[in-house]
C-alpha cells in the first residue's frame, strides 16, 4: 500500500537546519513514531507532498525551502515596544523579560500568538514575531513504518485513533 490521500501513514524523521552547521532540531523515535491522515492538514502541504507514492520500509531524504515552509524571515515582525507595555498595576514581572524567552501576546482581535525576545535595554523590548523557522531551509531524513487505509472517523476527524492496532 502507497502513501495517498486519507491514508494513514506511520514514519520516523529527523529535522535539521540546512546550514553549515546542520543542527538538528525535532527527532521523532521508532518508540513514537508519527502517525498522520494524509491530506487533512496535520503537516505542511510541500511535506505530505514529498511522502506521496511512497510504501513501508521505504527511506525518504529531501529539502524543504522557507519558501514551502514558514516563508522568509519578514523584519516587519520584528518590534520594539516600550518597557512599560509590560506591566500590570504598576508592576512589571523582570523574570519573564529574557533575552530568549516568548511572551504570549494577542491581536486587537484577541487572537493569540507569541513573540520572542530578542532584545532589551533600558526603555524597551524588542520581539520578533516571526516563526522560529522562518527564513530557514529544513532538511527531512526518515522512514515510512507503516500504510493503512483510514477509517471513516480518522478521515472525518483528520485524527488517527490511538486505540486502533495496525
Amino acid at each position: 500500500m502507497v502513501v495517498e490521500k486519507n491514508k494513514v501513514v506511520t514514519f520516523i524523521y529527523a529535522l535539521t537546519l540546512q546550514n553549515d552547521e546542520g543542527e538538528r532540531i525535532q527527532q521523532v523515535e521508532m518508540s513514537k513514531p508519527m502517525k498522520i491522515v494524509v491530506g487533512r492538514g496535520a503537516l505542511l502541504e510541500p511535506f505530505e507532498n514529498k511522502l506521496l507514492g511512497l510504501k513501508k520500509g521505504d527511506r525518504f531524504e529531501f529539502t524543504l525551502l522557507s519558501g514551502e515552509t514558514f516563508g522568509p524571515h519578514k523584519e516587519k515582525a520584528v518590534t520594539t515596544f516600550y518597557k512599560s507595555v509590560f506591566t500590570e498595576d504598576g508592576e512589571m514581572e523582570a523574570s519573564e523579560l529574557v533575552v530568549g524567552n516568548f511572551l504570549p501576546m494577542e491581536t486587537e482581535e484577541g487572537l493569540p500568538f507569541n513573540g520572542k525576545i530578542v532584545n532589551i535595554d533600558e526603555n524597551s523590548v524588542t520581539l520578533d514575531f516571526n516563526h522560529p523557522l522562518a527564513g530557514r531551509d529544513l532538511l527531512f531524513d526518515g522512514e515510512i513504518q507503516d500504510v493503512r487505509d483510514a477509517t471513516p472517523d480518522e478521515i472525518t476527524s483528520g485524527r488517527v485513533d490511538k486505540a486502533r492496532k495496525k
